[in-house]
């Protein structure tokens, strides 16, 4: 009896235990939830970040930079246009002013009509000797303007000398000076020639009343021109007959009275004929070293008592 309830009780306390121990439960952890991120606010460029990156230095190989001419080109110059002044009747193209010419040198102008097509050339020296002298002609139809080309040769015991090239034709009714151009140059014995070409341009004394081939009557006429002059000196303007003589002399003064600057002159001239006749009306200009005549031009007119 007793054997059976230590069994009993022995077994008793085993159930007990086992009731007494229960299982863990399987706990299943949740994952935490990301974490929220804040929007990333990036600072503004500053102006070293906006600037471009230096460009890498000029070297052979880099392409050339063309840059374009504006369209309109304003260089000032004290020569008048050539919508003021008619376009010169007589001009040198080469060699142009302060050309620097060895012997022989080349002579290329226009001109004309002239008398028989015949264009005189005189080179003078410092001291107004004549130097060199020839006639040549215009490439043109009797009485029609054209070119002219020619040589000129000289010879100088100087190495260097001051000289003007003198170029002048006749008129088409009689062989009288029509007109007449100059240009300074510098003859040199030995060396290396320089020469400055010139473009046709206007005129640089034009007579613009009365005109080419007009008439007049009354006694009186008036005398109106424009141009420049390469001096202070005064301007002589002449009323001259086929045989040379002067039916009137007057002096006039451009109204700018500075060299190389665009100016007008305005005068009356009377004069008395004993019959109407051919006049020609001159303007001459005189040169200063060395003195001599340095430009003329000049309009024929048919003129009445």
């Amino acid at each position: 009896m007793l054997r059976m309830s230590i069994s009993t009780l022995l077994l008793t306390l085993a159930l007990v235990g086992c009731s007494s121990v229960s299982p863990t439960p399987l706990s299943i952890t949740q994952p935490a939830s990301p974490p929220t991120l804040a929007p990333v606010v990036e600072p503004p460029p500053t102006a070293a970040a906006a600037r471009p990156p230096t460009p890498p230095p000029f070297n052979l190989a880099t392409p050339a930079i063309v840059i374009e001419q504006p369209k309109e080109l304003i260089v000032p110059t004290l020569i008048p246009a050539s919508s003021v002044l008619p376009d010169a009747k007589l001009a040198i193209y080469r060699p142009g002013p302060g050309s620097q010419v060895t012997s022989p040198f080349q002579i290329v102008g226009r001109g004309g009509p002239s008398y028989n097509e015949r264009v005189r050339i005189r080179l003078l020296g410092e001291d107004g000797r004549v130097i060199s002298e020839q006639t040549t002609i215009l490439f043109a139809y009797p009485g029609n303007a054209g070119n002219f080309s020619t040589r000129m040769a000289f010879d100088m015991p100087a190495l260097a000398e001051s000289a003007r090239l003198e170029i002048s034709t006749d008129g088409v009714r009689w062989a009288s000076l029509d007109q007449m151009v100059s240009v300074d140059l510098v003859l040199l014995s030995e060396g290396r020639p320089r020469i400055h070409p010139v473009q046709h341009g206007p005129q640089k004394l034009a007579i613009l009343r009365p005109r080419d081939g007009g008439v007049l009557e009354g006694g009186s006429m008036t005398v109106r021109g424009a141009g420049w002059a390469d001096s202070d000196l005064p301007l002589t303007v002449e009323l001259l007959t086929r045989g040379g003589e002067a039916l009137a002399t007057r002096q006039v003064w451009l109204d700018s009275q500075e060299p190389g600057v665009l100016g007008a002159f305005e005068l009356v001239i009377p004069y008395e004929i004993p019959y109407a006749q051919y006049v020609r009306v001159v303007i001459r200009e005189q040169n200063v070293d060395p003195p001599g005549l340095r430009y003329l031009s000049s309009v024929e007119v048919w003129l009445k008592p």
